[in-house]
């Protein structure tokens, strides 16, 4: 595992975590559907015809979108790594958080909601939903 980055897990890191816990699983997905898409067989079609005599480009490749799927496939790759690695710490930890409150509180945390949406389905204040998320944090961070 050389030239990888092991992620560091602390108070700050789970609480972003959990906040960005969405979109990470989100582009994780839209990754996995992109690696299955390049890997399935392209259809060639021969030439037939007039454009089959007619003189073909030079100088490389021109295709905007194999330059696209390129940068992914380069830049993407380790993002991505690392987006699965702080998704996984958080869902070791789920199982630590007891207390219907703090589940239901988590639940609608990793689903995207904000405090203030996930407050006004509890109907419980601001102040109490941030209460709540620390001892989230607090129960998750204790077992190691």
């Amino acid at each position: 595992m050389a030239g990888q980055k092991q992620v560091t897990v602390s108070k700050g890191n789970i609480m972003q975590w959990i906040e960005d816990y969405h979109w990470m699983i989100e582009t994780i997905k839209e990754s996995e559907v992109e690696e299955i898409a390049t890997a399935l067989p392209v259809a060639k079609v021969a030439g037939y015809g007039i454009e089959a005599t007619m003189p073909k480009a030079s100088g490389g490749v021109s295709d905007p979108v194999f330059y696209e799927v390129n940068r992914r496939t380069q830049y993407g790759g380790l993002r991505i790594l690392q987006y699965k690695r702080k998704v996984s710490e958080v869902q070791k930890r789920i199982c630590f958080v007891e207390g219907d409150r703090e589940q239901e509180v988590l639940f609608r945390l990793l689903n995207g909601d904000s405090l203030r949406a996930v407050g006004r389905a509890m109907q419980l204040s601001g102040q109490t939903i941030s209460r709540i998320r620390e001892r989230i944090i607090d129960m998750m961070l204790e077992q190691k």
